[in-house]
Order: structure tokens, then sequence, then C-alpha cells
């Protein structure tokens, strides 16, 4: 399922502003900037709050939550069509379900990988109900303590889940480089966890280092231009910013490689820049060598360095020239 490592996730979510030909583009936007796939996200106004409660605090600050979530919703219909629509142009295409109901409806769309928002890692319910679709799972663990992460892995394994990732996240919105202690994403890769972060900051930074610690999945919000507003518009990069996050994250992902040691395909020809023995002057065959009939020179066409010990005191066989490189085969 993930074709690239790192798996690169646009985050649609709330960026196609209730305008179904966004939402469209923003496929054909990710696949632009490089993605290996879309995600949306799955639920009814109904399912997230009671009415007429109001948020405190944050980016959406003295919002009734039953606005914020009517404005953010991806209605259930456009997700056949987006699927299908990302699935042509060769990217993978899930959602995040908010409800045990949520994931039976993306069950009916085929729906590959299960997301688990980071306020969703403590219900259980949830999680096991995508978990026991026997799908890949990725949950985001902003908030979350090591207990809390502990237990949504348990909940997931119960449930007959094998594939889970865990996304370092900051739920903050935009989310800043000093918020990110990538050390904790390390620490999960050491506790043996599969780790990817979920980052809502508007640089690459973070992306970059995840990968370098360990990250095989990145997932970042695209949205078409930030001035078209919308509630996720300050924490969204806009299409070229994305393309360069990915190009970063690429490289950086080539950099990291795998552990080699020895001369490397693109240092052969830089190996002749060694040093080695010569022999610096003219010798008679039966000749003793001395440290005076011998320097350390490039190119590396004789015997190492650290070789000289072996052949101080030992007879010529034959008359050498000066200039030549040092091999045990010149000796007796």
């Amino acid at each position: 399922m993930y074709k690239n490592n790192p798996f690169i996730v646009a985050e649609i979510s709330a960026n196609h502003l209730g305008n179904y030909q966004y939402a469209y583009d923003l496929i054909y936007a990710a696949k632009k900037a490089g993605a290996d796939a879309v995600k949306f996200q799955c639920y009814t106004p109904e399912e997230m709050a009671p009415r007429g409660l109001i948020i405190e605090g944050g980016p959406w600050d003295g919002r009734s939550y039953e606005s914020l979530y009517a404005e953010a919703q991806t209605p259930d219909w456009w997700l056949s069509d987006l699927f299908d629509h990302a699935e042509e142009l060769g990217l993978v295409a899930f959602a995040s379900p908010f409800s045990p109901s949520g994931v039976q409806f993306l069950e009916n769309l085929h729906c590959p990988i299960y997301k688990i928002a980071s306020p969703e890692i403590v219900y259980g319910d949830l999680i096991q109900a995508a978990a026991k679709t026997g799908k890949p799972l990725i949950i985001s663990t902003g908030m979350a303590s090591i207990s809390e992460i502990h237990s949504a892995y348990a909940y997931a394994v119960a449930a007959g889940a094998s594939d889970i990732t865990f996304l370092h996240c900051i739920s903050a919105y935009p989310a800043h480089n000093e918020d990110f202690n990538m050390r904790t994403l390390r620490m999960m890769v050491d506790m043996g966890f599969k780790v990817g972060l979920s980052d809502h900051s508007l640089d690459n930074t973070a992306a970059v280092m995840a990968v370098a610690l360990g990250a095989t999945v990145i997932e970042k919000h695209l949205c078409l231009r930030r001035a078209l507003g919308g509630p996720d518009a300050a924490f969204s990069l806009e299409i070229p910013e994305f393309a360069a996050m990915v190009k970063a994250v690429r490289a950086a992902a080539a950099a990291l490689g795998n552990v080699q040691y020895g001369c490397r395909e693109a240092e052969q020809s830089s190996y002749q820049y060694r040093r080695s023995l010569w022999i610096v002057r003219d010798m008679k065959a039966g000749q003793v060598i001395t440290k005076d009939d011998v320097a350390v020179l490039r190119p590396n066409h004789g015997i190492a360095p650290n070789q000289l010990s072996a052949i101080l005191g030992r007879k010529v066989k034959a008359k050498v020239a000066a200039n030549t490189p040092v091999s045990m085969e010149l000796f007796k």
C-alpha cells in the first residue's frame, strides 16, 4: 500500500471550502505536487458535538462546534467520485472516520487505509471498528500520553490490526518548530513502533527531520490558495509549497539511504586520491629497502602506507626504477 518511503499524504480536510470542484482540483494538485495519497474526513456534524456549544481558544475561538463542522464537512456523496478520481491519477485515496458508522460507510467505498485523528486516539470503539477491517491504520498522537498511545495500540491489535503507524503530531494550528520535540518520534521508533509525522507547520523543517529520524509517512494539509480562507487555511501549504516539501523530503530519504562502509559507487573515481607507498629512487637487485627509498604519495597504485614496516629491511628481487608503486611482488 505504501508505495514510497516516506509515503506522502496530502490532507484535503476542509480546504475544498464546500465546493466540489475545489475538492476535485485539490486531488489533481496533490498529484502535481508529488503526493502519494490524498486524505479526506468522513463525518456528519451531528456525530461530532452537541448543538450550541462554543469553542474556547485556538484558531476557531468563539465559533460553535456545530457551525465549524458543518463548514468543514466533506459530503458523503462526494467521496465515491473523489476516490475514483484520485485512483485514476495513480493516487491512494483514503479517509479519517469519526465513528464506527463512518468506518462502515467507508468500507462500502473500499477505503484502503484508515486514519484515526489525534482527538480520537482515546475512542477505543472507533479504533477497533477500523482495525477489524484488516486495513492499515494510521493513528495521530497529538496531545496523547505514552499510556494513551499504548492503549490505542492494544485496542487495534486486539481487533486484528497488524499494520499500525503512529504519526507524531502537534495539535496546534499552525504548529511551530519549537513545538515538535522530534526526539519523541525517535523514541517511538526505538520502542518498536512504525512512525510518521502529521505536520501542521508551514515550513519543511519538521518533515525533513522526521524522515531522518525514521518516519515512513508524512502528512500535511494542502490548499489551492490560503487567500481563499477556510477553517484550515492558516496551517495548509499551497501547491508550490507542498511540492517543495515533497522534494525536500524525498531528498532527505535519498540521503538517508542504507548503512554502507567502504568505497561507494559514487566514490570510485576518487579512490585514486588515496595515498600509497612509492619507490622514489633507483634500486639495484638485492638492495635492502630503507625509509629513504620510499615515500607516501598519491595515487594509490601501491600498497597502503600502514604496510611500510612489512617491507623495511627486505631485499628487492630485481632492479627497480624510481617512481614505481610498491607491491609485495618486488621483494624476496
